[in-house]
């Protein structure tokens, strides 16, 4: 593999959904203090994982990609020796991904194994329950709670930091579930279990868009404990993506479907750790 396919292969613009969080994590251990060197490992640990996840994903998932219409143009279905370059990339992805957890901190490094059998074991559910999105929205939104133990190797007891994970990890669950819409029919054939399989697109979307009221609402409750009006402000344009994303929607238009899988929700996290930013920094 090239540079360029690599970078296509694990997906590095997908960051942007959870490296802004896993910042915030840290922002709110900082609590207005810099730390640049910390924060220098804590980009290098998030986008190894980042990497390791995804070509797990893909080297996991490769049986079923290869017969999938869709996914006909992806590294590992075009060219089978290109397996053995991901299985490589995987083991070097996990290894900076743990070098630069030790570098942080023995806490967080104890915690890394952890991560990667979230990374192993996500896959597998996609035969077991349509519920796989929550853990899969989980398996990424652990990143907040990383980042805060990066800076602060102990769990905080404020209830801050866990609202910013489940509503992280429930809008990641919700966009998943719009995601998976263009293979709701192979999946149905191949035993692929997604909520659009087992209720449909109409329920589907309905459940997609109750868990991102939900997301919302963590996101609300935590300015109880914010406590800044620039965060409060942040939340207007944060529940406009929220929105969109869902109003744009057109099942039978895949155009729709990337446009609110990359379009609305590349903004949200970026917005949310701005205002988080402002918030903590301008006290």
């Amino acid at each position: 593999m090239n540079l360029r396919e690599v970078v296509d292969y694990i997906k590095l613009e997908h960051t942007v959904f959870d490296l802004p969080f896993v910042f915030t994590g840290a922002v709110i251990a900082s609590m207005g203090h810099l730390y640049p060197l910390k924060l220098i490992l804590i980009f290098i640990a998030t986008t190894s994982a980042r990497a390791t996840g995804m070509s797990i994903n893909r080297l996991e998932g490769r049986k079923y990609d290869v017969s999938n219409p869709r996914k006909k143009e992806w590294l590992l279905v075009k060219d089978k020796k290109n397996v053995r370059s991901a299985i490589v990339l995987t083991i070097l992805f996990g290894f900076i991904f743990e070098f630069s957890s030790y570098l942080l901190n023995l806490f967080v490094f104890a915690l890394s194994p952890v991560v990667i059998f979230l990374f192993f074991t996500d896959p597998f559910l996609k035969k077991l329950t349509p519920w796989r999105h929550f853990y899969m929205g989980g398996t990424i939104g652990v990143g907040v709670l990383a980042g805060y133990l990066a800076i602060t190797p102990s769990f905080p007891s404020s209830p801050l930091l866990y609202l910013i994970f489940l509503g992280s990890s429930s809008w990641i669950a919700g966009f998943d579930m719009i995601y998976v819409i263009p293979d709701r029919i192979y999946d149905l054939k191949n035993g692929l279990k997604t909520v659009m399989t087992k209720y449909g697109t109409s329920r589907g979307l309905f459940i997609s868009s109750i868990t991102h009221v939900f997301t919302f609402l963590c996101f609300l409750v935590a300015a109880f404990y914010v406590k800044s009006i620039i965060y409060d402000i942040i939340l207007a344009p944060i529940l406009f993506l929220i929105i969109y994303q869902h109003y744009i929607v057109d099942p039978d238009d895949p155009s729709t479907i990337r446009a609110s899988f990359l379009g609305a929700n590349s903004f949200i996290g970026i917005l949310y750790l701005l205002g988080l930013i402002f918030s903590f920094f301008a006290i």
